[in-house]
Order: C-alpha cells, then sequence, then structure tokens
C-alpha cells in the first residue's frame, strides 16, 4: 500500500501554483493553510529577522486581515512547516548584515585615509577585524591528540550485533557444497561441438 502524503507534502508541492490549480490540488482546509503560508514567507523575506512570537501574533490576528484567524497551536504549526519550508532565513539575513557592516567599514576606512583621520581610520580597521574574525587564531586539528580506531582482528563472529554461531559448522559447510553442487549439475549442459568446413 503507498504510503499517503502529509498536508506539508501537499502543500509544499501546490505552494506555487496559481490560485485555480492549487484549489484542484488541495482541500480547503490546507488552501487556507497555504494562504498563510504565502503571507508568513512574504512577511519573513521583508523582514528576516522578525521573532517567531510576532509571526505568531500576526497568524492569530489573522495575517493583517488576509486569512482567517488561527489559535495560538495552529500559528506554531503554521510556523513549524513555514521554517521546513524556507530554511534559516535569519542565518543568511546575519551573513548578509555582516558582509553589509563589512564593506561599511572598507569605505569608512577609505574616507579615513583621504581625509587624514588616523582615529577614524583605526575604528574602521578594528570593526574589519571583529567581523571578520581576524583577532582571533584559525582553529587548527591537533593531529598529536587524535587517536585512530584500534580494531583487534577475530574469527569470533559473536562480537557483531545480529549474528550468532552455528553449531556443527563444518557439516553445514558440507551440506551447502553439496547443495551447490547439485543444483550446478542439475542445470549443466554440455557443450555441443561445432565443426565448420572452411570454405576455400
Amino acid at each position: 500500500m503507498p504510503k499517503k502524503d502529509t498536508t506539508y507534502e501537499r502543500i509544499e508541492r501546490a505552494l506555487y501554483k496559481d490560485r485555480d490549480e492549487a484549489e484542484q490540488m488541495l482541500t480547503a482546509r490546507e488552501q487556507e493553510i497555504r494562504e498563510r503560508m504565502i503571507l508568513c514567507v512574504a512577511k519573513k523575506m521583508d523582514s528576516p529577522l522578525v521573532e517567531d512570537s510576532e509571526l505568531v501574533n500576526f497568524l492569530m490576528h489573522g495575517c493583517g486581515g488576509n486569512a482567517t484567524p488561527v489559535s495560538q497551536s495552529q500559528a506554531y504549526r503554521d510556523i513549524s512547516m513555514i521554517n521546513r519550508l524556507v530554511g534559516n532565513i535569519q542565518l543568511a539575513a546575519k551573513n548578509w548584515y555582516r558582509y553589509m557592516i563589512v564593506e561599511g567599514a572598507k569605505k569608512g576606512y577609505q574616507l579615513a585615509i583621504d581625509s587624514g583621520d588616523a582615529k577614524g581610520a583605526a575604528a574602521n580597521l578594528d570593526k574589519i577585524g571583529k567581523y571578520t574574525m581576524a583577532d582571533k587564531e584559525d582553529n587548527r586539528l591537533d593531529f598529536e591528540r587524535m587517536i585512530p580506531p584500534s580494531f583487534e582482528p577475530s574469527d569470533d563472529i559473536t562480537i557483531l550485533e545480529g549474528l550468532e554461531p552455528i553449531d556443527n559448522l563444518e557439516e553445514r559447510r558440507k551440506e551447502l557444497r553439496e547443495l551447490a553442487r547439485s543444483m550446478a549439475k542439475g542445470k549443466a549442459v554440455d557443450a555441443e561441438i561445432i565443426n565448420e568446413e572452411e570454405d576455400e
């Protein structure tokens, strides 16, 4: 019996379809969830650092009048689905802001140098050092402290999980060899020798 799709999977497939097509793919309840997800994703894109509590409030109050208000527990379920869908936007936004700070500090440094402001140049270099973590040592691996695993060869299969020793192992091997021989003999066919006369 094939596994039934979850609500999330159905909504994810229909998320970027137009409204008419999505309505054919989803139930009315799933369509409502889809609408809320679209509104919340748009809000997260506009303000990537928006807190989950603010999104919960947004959902509970009907997404600014654009959707049906939901309970707090449903709002948290929606947020869980949204985070699975879009990933960690906040992390990407932080990297973007870090990039902007470093670029701004570079321009500030250049302006300070051009105007002969040593204090301003030093402050901008300090900012660059802080946000690029140039003031910290690189994490180097201490290969001396890395210990390779110690393996001991053994013919005792009981040390492996799920394997049990076979009683009368040699007898069992003989039985299996005999079984393989009989199966091979039963299917074996003698080769036909074909004599072809060479044309001259």
